[in-house]
């Protein structure tokens, strides 16, 4: 199942009952507190161009705006405000983007893509695609995945988090466990916790135990080079944390922000 969203430089050109709205936090054409306003049952999708903006739920890579080398930077300082980033580019660029956080060792962002092909669906690897552009209308459409994390997490359509940190980062290797306590169990808080690979696709077993329930939980994931991080919810009643890498014989980086 997907979305539609809409987004523009005029938020009054976007329909007010859009499932989804992308708008502008910085720039000549940020939006004001009133054009927010005009969508009250939107999910809301704040975008930055600067990428010394930190502010914003995705960071704009296109010329003009940030580069590609600007947004690792700009990925890495919105998970320390808490957020779940994501970057936008077209498709001829996203292959620079994707090698940009390769060489620096960070885990890849979300993804939106430009490609206007007219077809509303969604390219392995991305959480939503602009496949739509009409300057007379004064939008553009996006297909959307049903679920975008990092915008559909925020709530109230306000995107102000608490400060989060790096807590640890592990680089696993095949058929070697790696067993931690949930730094945000002792605090009452949560941790997200990321898996990514730049290399190749793995099945990662992730088991964890919440004193809770006094029960384990096992899933296993996929995570796949051209998909980005997979991101896994760590609450407050979660203790132990058990990960191992069960196939495919490349790195997989795992990071805790807590």
């Amino acid at each position: 199942m997907t979305r539609t969203m809409y987004d523009g430089v005029d938020a009054s050109r976007l329909p007010t009952n859009a499932q989804l709205v992308a708008g502008y936090v910085d720039g000549l054409y940020a939006w004001s507190a009133a054009d927010w306003a005009r969508f009250p049952h939107s999910v809301k999708v704040r975008i930055a161009v600067l990428s010394g903006t930190n502010d914003g739920e995705v960071l704009d890579v296109e010329p003009g705006n940030a580069t590609p080398a600007e947004s690792v930077d700009w990925v890495l300082r919105r998970r320390g405000a808490g957020v779940d980033p994501t970057v936008y580019m077209n498709t001829s660029t996203w292959s620079t983007v994707r090698s940009a956080f390769r060489a620096r060792g960070v885990a890849e962002p979300h993804y939106w893509i430009a490609q206007y092909d007219g077809v509303a669906s969604l390219p392995a690897g991305a959480v939503a695609k602009q496949y739509y552009n009409n300057n007379q209308a004064g939008y553009d459409l996006s297909v959307v995945a049903d679920y975008w994390p990092g915008v559909d997490s925020a709530s109230g359509g306000t995107f102000a988090a608490r400060l989060r940190r790096n807590d640890m980062h592990v680089d696993l290797k095949l058929n070697t466990p790696v067993v931690f306590t949930n730094p945000a169990a002792a605090l009452g808080g949560s941790s997200t916790m990321l898996l990514a690979s730049d290399y190749g696709n793995a099945t990662v077993r992730v088991a964890t135990f919440s004193f809770k329930n006094n029960s384990w939980t096992v899933v296993n994931h996929t995570v796949a080079a051209n998909g980005g991080a997979v991101s896994m919810p760590l609450p407050a009643d979660t203790n132990k944390v058990s990960v191992n890498v069960t196939d495919g014989d490349v790195p997989v980086g795992l990071d805790v922000l807590a």
